[in-house]
């Protein structure tokens, strides 16, 4: 069995090679915590899957340890400048490892260290633009939109071009995440607007990706295609991991809805070999996420639930609330195809009710069409005409042509 490639001592120590002396690096050590991994034994993994499924996720408490002690150790040999710096760079590193309590922490100890000096207000409002962000990842709805404001007005004040159009790209995906199509798109555009000011190729890349999910959803397959190529030439140049892990991921998002499967799975396994290298935990979640939907397409139902059940083990570390409510409408359409119907109902509801909880439109819909679906095979007519029409409802309101098809066809052919 694999243990996750990203190592937290090997980063740790990375870092204090750009903040430390050999000789600080030595003492440093010597006050750290040892610690060990268990030996998983012998590898026996002979497939893709196998090792996918069979992949650990490192513990999150080594992390928060090695953070609490290198900050008390920093804090005496780093000035001001040098500390928020290291401190911006665990905290990207706790996102992507998807420890979001600590990268919390972190975010708000910079906005402490540089509060109430007007030099430093750039940097605070990049703290909390990062909340921001962490917020969104969780669906604490309130909390990352407060921050994101507070980050643009910030912004605003500095006249700085660049983090005013990193907060409107911020914004369109916050509403995005919530099923707000129009509004992300609008927010999306109005970033991009921004960028003609100025020539920042990594901004204008990250909301190329936003734009390619938008268009992907809306079913301008061509359009989404040519966002996220473009995406991927700019990342692949710059050797961005995480971006190319996400991009490949959507890459693959994209094939599932025309239906080349194949097409999709050797996407999602890029996509997770690439997340893997840069120790990127969400993008894992979702990737794996993906895969367990496909093989349900595909009736292979053990893979299926194997693969639902690693995201469901990964977005529970991570906090994930939108993966979690995802997987049981994954595992409810499982549970129908094996003709588990009461199972089948119980997970579908229980992923409406968590969606209807966090304000997401479109996997409401989403799910409301599987419940749809449900009812419809189990003859409960009347109630599948109630949630096909609720699905119909979101995708009219979005003008998603090809799910309007798709549902108008399935309702009318109730019976």
């Amino acid at each position: 069995m694999e243990l996750f490639i990203k190592d937290n001592k090997y980063f740790i120590n990375n870092v204090l090679s750009s903040f430390f002396n050999k000789e600080e690096i030595k003492e440093f050590s010597q006050k750290e915590i040892n610690y060990k991994r268990v030996s998983s034994g012998k590898n026996t993994i002979r497939s893709t899957e196998k090792r996918q499924i069979n992949l650990e996720i490192g513990n999150g408490y080594l992390l928060n340890l090695q953070v609490d002690l290198l900050l008390t150790y920093a804090q005496s040999r780093l000035n001001k400048n040098k500390l928020i710096e290291l401190l911006f760079l665990l905290g990207r590193y706790a996102i992507t490892s998807g420890e979001f309590n600590t990268a919390v922490y972190i975010y708000e100890k910079i906005i402490n260290e540089t509060g109430g000096d007007s030099s430093l207000l750039n940097l605070s409002a990049s703290a909390q633009l990062a909340l921001g962000e962490i917020y969104n990842r969780i669906a604490a709805w309130q909390l990352s939109n407060a921050h994101i404001k507070k980050a643009y007005a910030s912004f605003k004040k500095l006249n700085d071009i660049r983090g005013c159009s990193n907060c409107l790209n911020m914004l369109g995906t916050f509403y995005g995440e919530r099923g707000e199509i129009i509004k992300a798109k609008k927010y999306f555009e109005q970033s991009l607007a921004l960028l003609e000011k100025i020539n920042d190729q990594t901004i204008k890349s990250k909301i190329e990706i936003n734009l390619g999910i938008i268009n992907n959803i809306l079913g301008s397959f061509e359009a989404a295609l040519s966002y996220y190529r473009r995406a991927l030439l700019y990342f692949e140049k710059i050797k961005d991991l995480n971006r190319i892990a996400e991009i490949r991921h959507n890459m693959g998002m994209l094939y599932t809805k025309k239906n080349d499967l194949k097409t999709a799975v050797k996407e999602f396994d890029v996509s997770i070999s690439y997340a893997m290298q840069s120790g990127n935990v969400p993008s894992l979640g979702l990737a794996y996420l993906s895969k367990a939907y496909i093989y349900t397409l595909q009736n292979d139902f053990y893979l299926a639930g194997a693969f639902a059940d690693k995201a469901m083990e990964i977005s529970n570390k991570t906090n994930d609330k939108l993966s979690v409510a995802d997987i049981y409408k994954t595992k409810g359409i499982i549970e129908r195809k094996l003709r588990k119907y009461d199972l089948s109902e119980s997970c579908l509801l229980t992923s409406l009710r968590l969606n209807r909880e966090l304000k997401n439109e479109l996997n409401e819909a989403e799910t409301s069409l599987e419940i749809g679906r449900l009812y419809k095979e189990t003859g409960r007519v009347e109630e599948s005409k109630t949630y096909f029409n609720n699905a119909l409802k979101y995708y009219k309101k979005i003008k998603a042509n090809n799910e309007l098809k798709e549902i108008s066809r399935e309702s009318s052919n109730n019976s």
